[in-house]
Parts: C-alpha cells; structure tokens; sequence
C-alpha cells in the first residue's frame, strides 16, 4: 500500500463517498430547498458535512452523490472552495440509500485502497474522527463510527405498549462516516445487489458477508438532521462550537 501521512504513518489511498441525494420528504423547508442546501449558520448542512474530508490529508478523492435537481446548485456551491480540487465528481443518486452508494463508489479511482461513506445529513463529523476510522478500516478491512446507547430502551410489538426492557449493555449506534477496503467493499455491493439485500447502514454488508466491523467510539456531535426540530439542535451545537460561524 501507499501511504498519505498522517502523523508519520498513514491509512493508505482514501477516497470519501458523501450521499446526499434523498428527496428530504420529511423535511419541510419553507423555500423548498432539499436538505443539504439549507443554510446552517454562514454554511449549507452539505458544506458542514464536507470540512472534514476536505480539511484532511487522508482524502485524495471526494464524490458526491446528490438529487438530480440538485446537481448543478451543488457544483456552483463548492467551486472555487479549499480542498475543491480534490472533488472527483457530483453524481444524481439512485432510488434507494444503497444505489446512490453503489453509484459513488464505482466512480472511486481503481487505485484507491479506502473508501469512506458519510451520510451528508451528519454536518459534525470531526478530521480526528474520520482519520480514526481510516486507520482503523486500514487495519481490519472495515470500521465505523459509533455512540454507546444510554438510554433505556422499551420493546413495544403494538407500537402503543411497552411490553419489555431491552438491554443496552451491548448495543450501539451506527454513525458515519463508515470505511471498507474499496475493492473488497465493491464486491460486497455487486453481491447485495444479486441478493437484493437494501440495507439502510454500509456496514451491514460487511457484517453479513464478511463478520463484525471495527468500532470507533463517537460522541453526540455525530447526530443526523433528519427533520426541521434538528436543525434547532446544530445551530445551539454550532454556536457553542464557533460562534461566528452561526450567524
């Protein structure tokens, strides 16, 4: 393997897969703009989620995978920011999480030994936290970021009673980004796709096909926008973390 340093040792040839292409039914922004084009303070979420693999030297490669509709509006955002020379292409989705996966990571350079994939929904991924779970992908094939559960967990078969206490002493929750040794990982997609197994998290592909994945602990900064009350949640986050980036 090749190496791009990081503090004298390095992962190997990184490339990150970013999906943003959800069609955001369940955000209702006012001026009907999707999700990662929704200004979070002086930024979009899209451009949130982007520093981290634009800020580190792990990354050679960046595509992104978008709404069809949003393509060009995505192209016109980053054109001309630090680290755009790294983006290899903006890509339209597919109809489902894991085509629009599928798509980006086929259009990763052969060349490349690692491929990250981070749900463009999650602005606060951290360049420590991506360069962990590189490593550690680079390591044992596979790797992702995740929190510890706290909080009790209720099982309910009705969706209206609780019928049990599900233990949480070993469960955790997925985050992203999520790293696979790319060849092997594109393997494990053209597999899944025969199989028409449509997982919601990359992970899972590894997990059935080839057995458990590395953990990297995370924290809360991790959370995912997934409706309008979330974004109350990353301005307070953002505006403790930079002030002035809050607007």
């Amino acid at each position: 393997m090749s190496e791009t340093q990081v503090g004298g040792q390095g992962p190997g040839r990184c490339a990150a897969v970013v999906v943003a292409g959800g069609r955001s039914i369940r955000f209702a922004d006012p001026h009907g703009r999707r999700k990662p084009l929704v200004p979070l303070g002086e930024r979009t979420l899209l451009e949130h989620a982007l520093r981290a693999f634009l800020a580190s030297p792990c990354i050679e490669e960046l595509i992104l995978v978008v709404h069809a509709q949003d393509r060009d509006a995505v192209e016109a955002l980053l054109r001309g920011r630090e680290g755009h020379r790294k983006l290899r292409a903006v890509l339209p989705g597919g109809e489902e999480r894991t085509d629009s996966v599928r798509i980006g990571v086929e259009a990763v350079s052969e060349s490349i030994d690692l491929v990250a994939i981070h749900d463009g929904a999650r602005p606060f991924l951290r360049r420590d936290q991506l360069e962990q779970v590189l490593e550690q992908a680079a390591l044992h094939g596979a790797a992702l970021l995740a929190v510890p559960v706290t909080d009790t967990l209720k099982h309910s078969a009705c969706g209206e009673l609780a019928d049990r206490t599900v233990d949480r002493s070993a469960l955790w929750a997925a985050q992203t980004p999520q790293a696979f040794r790319r060849a092997e990982f594109v393997r494990l997609l053209e597999r899944a796709r025969r199989d028409e197994f449509r997982p919601t998290d990359d992970a899972a592909l590894w997990e059935r096909y080839r057995g458990p994945v590395k953990l990297v602990e995370g924290d809360a900064s991790g959370g995912k926008i997934t409706g309008p009350r979330d974004l109350d949640w990353a301005r307070a986050w953002l505006s403790l973390q930079d002030p002035k980036g809050a607007g």
